[in-house]
């Protein structure tokens, strides 16, 4: 009897811990949505109260779809906006794609170009690959984690009423997929990868691609050694003088220097 009350005690504290995380997250993402709408905007442009919403409505719409976190999804859609009004030439492209959160709110400016844009999507969809030494003591626990759905991802990129003429899904681990396609022009790559080879692999076929003004999104730069490492050898190894901007603990991003 005594062993079942403390079976129950403990099957209750479980559930009570996990309500708290839950509550404390979901209060966390609210307050960052409230915090970046009033960022965005100014007396001074009435339209910025709209446009921000929208953008803020579009982050919130996504939540349940994303590992992706608040200040990174509003990088992303504030990228993806600029170089539709820059009018620059490209696909978006993002490799580490999960349930599609992030790839939706690219893809929905896609939708909204005023040049011919897709969305290229990479993914196993069998959670994270093994890593290698090169990316700290603690990665080898995270092997098979960050699992995403290919329904999911559908679901969400119907939920935000996006096409599929402009959405390329290229399932398989990277090194057996990348060989398979050819993206002549990119205008923003979305590296969300984690381990040092995933990320090195996405850097070697698609830098190139960039068209000078593009952008290259490091969504693990700040979390995980072997992103940082496999991002610092590249940019040394190509001589690439760029400034790496910080979007949060974690998110970075930097614009491709003109020829």
């Amino acid at each position: 009897m005594n062993q079942v009350l403390q079976n129950t005690r403990n099957k209750v504290r479980y559930q009570a811990s996990l309500l708290i995380a839950t509550y404390a997250f979901y209060n966390l993402y609210y307050r960052n949505l409230i915090w970046h709408y009033l960022r965005n905007v100014s007396p001074l442009r009435p339209r910025s109260f709209l446009d921000s919403f929208r953008m803020m409505r579009m982050v919130y719409s996504v939540r349940s779809y994303t590992a992706v976190f608040v200040p990174r999804l509003v990088a992303l859609h504030q990228l993806s906006e600029e170089v539709n009004r820059r009018h620059l030439q490209g696909d978006f492209v993002e490799c580490g794609v999960y349930n599609g959160g992030s790839a939706a709110i690219m893809a929905s400016f896609c939708e909204k170009s005023p040049v011919k844009r897709d969305i290229w999507l990479f993914d196993s969809f069998e959670g994270l690959p093994k890593p290698t030494d090169k990316d700290g003591d603690e990665a080898p626990g995270y092997e098979g984690w960050c699992h995403g759905d290919l329904t999911k991802v559908k679901r969400v990129f119907q939920k935000l009423q996006i096409t599929d003429s402009h959405v390329h899904i290229v399932k398989g681990w990277f090194q057996d997929s990348f060989p398979t396609v050819q993206i002549p022009q990119i205008a923003i790559l979305h590296i969300d990868a984690d381990w040092y080879e995933s990320v090195k692999l996405c850097l070697d076929k698609f830098y190139d691609c960039v068209q000078p003004g593009g952008y290259v999104v490091l969504d693990d730069y700040g979390d995980w050694l072997g992103c940082k490492v496999a991002t610092d050898e590249f940019l040394s190894k190509r001589g690439l003088d760029v400034k790496l901007v910080q979007v949060d603990y974690t998110g970075f991003y930097f614009q491709k220097p003109p020829k």
